[in-house]
């Protein structure tokens, strides 16, 4: 029976390797299959002809498959309601925050190497081993020894003592996942300043239409009035040329502005995250509210940009964590102090045999245990640990100077979108005021040259006058708001908005 319980033992341990090995083995043959297309790859044949790809249909289905939330073509969309579709559509946010999940399962594993390992293992093999045996001065013969042996153990293995190894890996990997929420914050910033330029563009196209369709009006009503007068023998051939070139003028300046307000729609699409071809309609121009002054001084809005803007915030965190991996590197130079300890059974059996003679077997069932500490101290290793410092050195310099070249470039961006949003408040009332002066000349102008008291040439001018102060204030609106979109991304002021609309933000 004791024989029987080793044998059995023996097979339990051999069968579980075996299972192992099938597993292994399975999940080959399932990842071969699913890679069909590698087969038999290779490089091309030659410089001269393109490549011949296999087979890629199951390539295309993962591009092809895409779930986006679609814009309802019933709908006129505000700013914050485009906003809150591109955080849903736009698969930025989510690289982003897949990033942070990535850090924050970092300093999971980093803070894994505090606790012991604990592992079970077994072995199992089976031994036949002659032995020569003299049976007499003249004579020799061997023994038989045939050993059966399973001996499955828990070992246990835990670091005691490191010098602050663990520590600084686990400091390291915090501060990263604080740089990659930083991030994903930052991320956030983007893609809505993004959309706010992308929105501004689409409405100041759509605004351009309205203008250009009233130049066309305008000049249209001046062609009609040339062509009037030349029927009445008040006006010659030459105006009527000169009306109808102004027409067909303004004619192509409208089929211009609308191809441009089509390709600012493709733009503001892709920046929320939908294809073109999804139907996609924006509140009008003039219903956004623009700023009347800056609260502000720039010296105030710099100072608070400093302290609270996500991508200047991020380099400070990687900078802690090369400070942390320089900590790191030094400890490798001490030595470290673990505890082991084994913990199980060990099943065997043995038989000899001797002069065709068959001994009886041996069997014994007995536990196994051991503990004690082990001390590794790396002594030389070719200037591996040297050279790890001093690229964790040079990587924490590399930070710095990236953190004070962006700190600079930071406070150049609020500087220059202040300034933008001051002159444009102080523009706007002026292109109010040149449009109301520009549309009085052009009617009573146009009024005059209607009573014959002006000329064609004045008429025309009045009208380009009109048109282009139009432009002008509709350029001067888009680049107020503009720049106060620019002033609040660039000073990070667009952080809080966007906490404020409570936004979806990775656990730590």
């Amino acid at each position: 029976m004791k024989t029987d319980g080793a044998y059995a033992a023996f097979k339990a341990v051999a069968g579980l390797m075996a299972i192992c090995v099938v597993c292994a083995s399975h999940a080959s043959a399932q990842s071969d299959s699913s890679s069909d297309v590698l087969k038999g790859l290779k490089a091309p044949s030659s410089p001269e002809r393109p490549w011949l790809p296999p087979d890629m249909t199951g390539f295309a289905g993962v591009i092809k498959a895409k779930g986006e939330p679609e814009a309802d073509p019933q709908k006129d969309y505000d700013l914050a309601e485009l906003i809150d579709l591109a955080e849903r559509a736009n698969p930025e946010t989510k690289v982003a925050w897949e990033q942070a999940r990535q850090s924050a399962a970092a300093v999971g594993i980093a803070q894994s190497e505090y606790y012991p390992l604990l592992a079970l293992r077994a072995t199992a093999d089976y031994v036949r081993q002659p032995v020569p045996v003299p049976v007499s001065a003249t004579t020799a013969s061997y023994l038989d020894l045939r050993t059966e042996q399973a001996q499955p153990v828990a070992a246990l293995e835990w670091v005691l003592l490191d010098f602050g190894r663990r520590k600084s890996g686990v400091l390291a990997a915090k501060n990263q996942l604080l740089a990659a929420n930083l991030g994903f914050n930052a991320r956030h910033q983007e893609i809505v300043f993004n959309v706010q330029s992308a929105f501004y563009e689409y409405c100041k196209a759509r605004g351009r239409i309205d203008v250009a369709q009233s130049a066309l009006n305008s000049a249209l009503n001046v062609q009609q009035a040339v062509e009037e007068r030349y029927k009445n023998g008040l006006a010659t051939a030459p105006d009527v040329s000169q009306a109808q070139q102004q027409a067909a003028s303004a004619t192509f300046d409208l089929q211009d502005v609308l191809a441009k307000e089509r390709d600012a729609q493709v733009v503001l699409a892709e920046t929320i995250g939908l294809t073109p071809t999804v139907p996609l309609h924006v509140v009008d121009f003039s219903k956004l509210p623009v700023p009347t002054n800056l609260e502000d001084s720039v010296e105030q809005v710099i100072d608070r940009t400093l302290k609270q803007r996500p991508d200047l915030l991020a380099q400070v965190a990687l900078l802690r964590e090369n400070e942390a991996k320089i900590r790191q590197a030094r400890s490798a130079y001490y030595p470290t102090l673990a505890f082991e300890g084994t913990a199980g059974g060990s099943f065997d059996n043995a038989q000899m045999k001797f002069l065709d003679h068959e001994l009886p077997s041996s069997y014994t069932q007995q536990p196994v245990w051991g503990v004690g500490l082990t001390l590794s101290w790396s002594l030389f290793d070719g200037g591996a640990r040297k050279h790890k410092l001093e690229l964790a050195r040079a990587e924490r310099e590399a930070t710095q100077h990236a953190l004070e070249n962006s700190r600079d470039k930071a406070v150049s961006q609020v500087w220059r979108a202040y300034t933008d949003t001051r002159l444009a408040i102080s523009r706007l009332d002026v292109a109010q005021v040149l449009v109301n002066a520009s549309d009085k000349s052009y009617q009573q102008t146009f009024e005059a040259y209607q009573n014959g008291l002006s000329s064609l040439v004045d008429v025309l001018a009045a009208r380009r006058e009109l048109s282009q102060a139009r432009y002008t204030q509709l350029d001067t609106r888009a680049t107020l708001l503009e720049s106060t979109a620019a002033l609040a991304f660039t000073s990070g002021d667009l952080g809080p908005q966007l906490l404020e609309r409570k936004i979806w933000r990775p656990e730590n």
